[in-house]
């Protein structure tokens, strides 16, 4: 392992990853893991990833502060990086298919080294808080771990994603109000009860894994990263780890340039793009966030300052997409690329369109779209939109009566 400790980003302090924090302990700070990439240069190299070796996402365990026999996985990760043809045919439009992740969601990356981490630690209770899809994806884990779960959820969670947490075994606990209220009722509890938090907000390990995307876009680019990535954000784990995967493959040598990173925000809860768009470095907190892409409603995103560090230090950019928008490419994916995401996935590609029309995104650009989720765990949605079905007798008359062919 290359991994040497634990560093707050806010005071500086250092602690062994042999602790079960979350946050640090004297400042409240985030903590972010820190490694010996002079040490990793010479034991990791490119050519080890054409040996044999595990599958999906551990393919990079000497870049993952987990020790082998404390892995807990499913095999997420190393998900197909696809080229579309029909929603922007004037660029290199690619989409990295995270919501074919064990739990549909690409949270799987998060929770395979939390939960790896909470084993490790020999912790008897994980707790979590999430709109949905974090929540399905370490109950889960936790449920392959052997380690009981709780988890908080706005009351307003889709059902679908209720159900799915449901049968992993954890507790749930529906909190009335918003996802700021959920966060505050969670935040008392384990701070009550001693509980290992998980939060994908605050976690330094859940970081660990999404950085992973940006490993697998730039080895099955064959090293060559593309012009632009582009990611949907709520709490910012997923733009905030690609970014320190490439900062981490440019250490090693491994490529020569960054991409640039593009933040897109639902219109409804933007407190990062806003930020971005007004050159503040201060996150005003959305109170009562309004928007389609349920996935997205994170008012205060506790790592919207690393987000807008990682679209500033690559030259990206953040925008913000409305409800139509965001539907209609949901629709559009689905019934021209063949690609059934969750609603919450959408503005990513939207946002594409948007950036291209205000001639920011250039003709034969390769441009990278994180997919999030799985539209099955927008049921609710999609059934707003979805074509009214034929019922016919069972003969060929009914068909040709009923059905225009």
């Amino acid at each position: 392992m290359y991994a040497t400790g634990l560093k707050c980003t806010s005071c500086g302090r250092n602690y062994a990853n042999t602790e079960a924090i979350s946050v640090c302990p004297k400042c409240q700070g985030l903590l972010e893991v820190e490694y010996d990439f002079e040490s990793m240069k010479n034991g990791f190299k490119k050519n080890d990833l054409a040996k044999p070796a595990m599958a999906g996402l551990w393919r990079y365990a000497k870049a993952l502060p987990i020790r082998p026999e404390s892995i807990v996985t499913l095999g997420e990760g190393f998900t197909p990086l696809v080229q579309t043809r029909k929603i922007a045919p004037e660029i290199k439009l690619m989409v990295k298919l995270d919501y074919i992740a064990p739990t549909g969601s690409f949270k799987d990356r998060g929770s395979t080294i939390v939960i790896s981490k909470a084993k490790e630690l020999k912790v008897p209770i994980v707790a979590i808080d999430s709109t949905g899809n974090a929540a399905a994806s370490v109950s889960t884990y936790a449920a392959k771990a052997g380690i009981p779960c709780y988890v908080f959820i706005p009351a307003y969670t889709e059902n679908e994603k209720v159900v799915q947490v449901s049968t992993t075994g954890a507790t749930v606990i529906k909190v009335k109000g918003n996802r700021q209220d959920t966060h505050d009722v969670i935040e008392a509890a384990y701070r009550k009860f001693g509980w290992y938090y998980c939060g994908f907000m605050v976690s330094p390990y859940a970081i660990e894994g999404t950085k992973t995307i940006a490993y697998e876009i730039c080895e099955q680019l064959n090293w060559k990263p593309p012009d632009w990535i582009v990611f949907p954000v709520g709490t910012g784990s997923g733009i905030v780890g690609c970014y320190r995967g490439l900062q981490e493959l440019r250490k090693l040598g491994w490529i020569n340039r960054l991409p640039k990173l593009v933040c897109i925000q639902a219109e409804g809860c933007a407190p990062i793009a806003r930020a971005h768009k007004q050159g503040s470095p201060d996150i005003i907190p959305v109170k009562s966030p309004e928007t389609v892409a349920e996935g997205l409603a994170v008012g205060a995103p506790p790592k919207g300052k690393l987000a807008l560090e990682a679209i500033r230090r690559t030259g990206g950019l953040a925008e913000v997409v409305n409800d139509k928008e965001t539907l209609e490419m949901s629709s559009r994916l689905a019934s021209q690329e063949g690609l059934f995401v969750e609603v919450s996935s959408a503005p990513s590609v939207a946002g594409v369109l948007k950036l291209m029309s205000m001639g920011i995104i250039d003709r034969g650009e390769t441009v990278v779209c994180e997919l999030t989720g799985t539209g099955l765990k927008s049921h609710a949605e999609y059934a707003k939109m979805a074509r009214p079905a034929y019922e016919i007798e069972p003969n060929l008359d009914s068909l040709l009566k009923t059905v225009k062919i």
